[in-house]
């Protein structure tokens, strides 16, 4: 053989692992969960300015929100939403409207009204995972729109009780 007769054949099984390994990435960019985009991001992005006033709205209304998340069973857990005015009083007969998202799985939401009760507005949730959520919610009462994002680090299934002895 030839001095040298190697060297083509070792170009060339490098350019085919970068065309492998180029490939297992973008496999890997397009099938991980917790790799995801923001639904509808570029009308989104377009209509920023109507972020930007609604937060304004939201000032001027002073409203806040204490949202709290019960412990996690095996059908998910109770979210509860305290909504106060800018005097401390308790919103009473608005919608709430909740929609939860996982850090680790951001394409999976999950969303639900919250019902009207004595501690606030309460829904139960489907949450199949511990760890930080973001919440974002929605409120309307008569002519008033206010909306809330909050992130919120919720605990896992509780552990099972040890055995009595």
């Amino acid at each position: 053989m030839k001095k040298g007769w190697y060297w083509p054949w070792f170009i060339g099984a490098l350019l085919l692992a970068t065309a492998a390994g180029q490939g297992v990435i973008l496999w890997a960019a397009t099938h991980d969960s917790s790799v995801s985009i923001e639904p509808d991001y570029y009308n989104k992005g377009v209509a920023y300015d109507s972020v930007i006033a609604q937060r304004g709205v939201n000032a001027r209304l002073g409203w806040q929100v204490a949202l709290t998340v019960g412990p996690l069973g095996a059908d998910g857990g109770k979210v509860t939403a305290r909504l106060t005015d800018s005097t401390g009083a308790a919103i009473t007969g608005a919608r709430v409207h909740v929609t939860a998202i996982n850090n680790v799985d951001g394409d999976r939401h999950l969303g639900a009204g919250l019902v009207e009760g004595p501690l606030g507005y309460a829904a139960h949730l489907a949450f199949d995972r511990g760890g930080l959520w973001e919440f974002r919610l929605e409120v309307t009462r008569g002519k008033d729109h206010f909306t809330s994002d909050a992130r919120v680090d919720i605990g896992g299934a509780q552990p099972p009780a040890p055995p009595a002895r």
